[in-house]
């Protein structure tokens, strides 16, 4: 199965997104994140590949 997930925000927006994305991940999905460029580093710790969308500020 393959997942995209899909949120805009700071940290509070992002997070569960990544438990999420992370949890799909280990049941066997595949599964990207799109969400603000600042949010890189916080789902590469959990090995999720983030769809950069929005403006890096």
């Amino acid at each position: 199965m393959r997942v995209v997930l899909s949120t805009y925000g700071s940290r509070g927006d992002v997070e569960p997104m990544a438990g999420l994305a992370a949890q799909l991940q280990a049941l066997g999905a595949e599964v990207w994140v799109c969400a603000p460029p600042d949010c890189a580093e916080r789902l590469a710790r959990v090995g999720v590949p983030l769809v950069s969308i929005g403006v890096w500020r």
